[in-house]
């Protein structure tokens, strides 16, 4: 992750200092603004890297819509550095994990539940390659945070979670000003070790959208 930032920092240092072809209607350019939506949906929980157990991962779905904002950062002919930003409206993670009384025996049964959440991702860059290309592949990474109305992922994890996430995709451009983003993402969730048990849940989430630059 740290190497991948270097990168993405000389990347900026030097782009401007290249020459940029302003008249190829795919090519994104320092300064411009991206304006953008996108949803994705996850349809199971991985327990790879330390996250959940492999009964606590059975049968979780999640589901994450937001709203998008970037500004272009460096360019040349070849790459674009995108900072970016997102603001997530619904976050859904079904099968968490929840203790209930049963009364009046008072017996405490577990059983899953759907969390309702919303946040900010207000760290991100994006890095397209082949720019001024009709289609632009792209790798990104993204932090932010998500807040639940439920612990999320399992009974004492709390409701504030840290996001983590990075993946890959396409930049697939409609028109001069207009593209649709396709791509898969690796989204992690995690307390950070501020209460209870940090066990992150990790999912592979598919995702489109679309953008208006200007």
């Amino acid at each position: 992750m740290k190497l991948f930032f270097m990168a993405l920092i000389l990347i900026c240092a030097s782009a401007p200092a290249l020459a940029q072809t302003d008249d190829d209607a795919f090519t994104l350019k320092r300064g411009d603004n991206e304006w953008g939506f996108w949803a994705g949906f996850s349809p199971k929980a991985t327990t790879i890297f330390a996250g959940l157990h492999e009964d606590e991962a059975d049968d979780r779905k999640f589901f994450i819509a937001a709203l998008r904002y970037g500004r272009t950062l460096a360019a040349n002919n070849s790459v674009a550095l995108q900072y970016q930003l997102d603001v997530v409206p619904v976050a859904v993670a079904t099968g968490v994990i929840v203790s209930r009384t049963t009364s009046p025996s008072g017996v405490v049964t577990f059983q899953r539940e759907t969390a309702y959440g919303a946040g900010f991702t207000p760290l991100g860059l994006q890095l397209d390659f082949a720019n001024g290309s009709k289609v632009h592949p792209y790798v990104h990474v993204n932090g932010g945070f998500l807040y639940f109305n439920k612990s999320v992922p399992i009974e004492d994890s709390g409701r504030f979670a840290f996001v983590g996430e990075a993946g890959g995709g396409v930049r697939i451009f409609t028109s001069e000003r207009r593209a649709v983003n396709i791509g898969v993402r690796f989204h992690h969730i995690s307390n950070g070790d501020r209460s209870g048990s940090n066990r992150g849940l990790n999912q592979f989430v598919i995702y489109a959208g679309f953008s208006i630059f200007k």
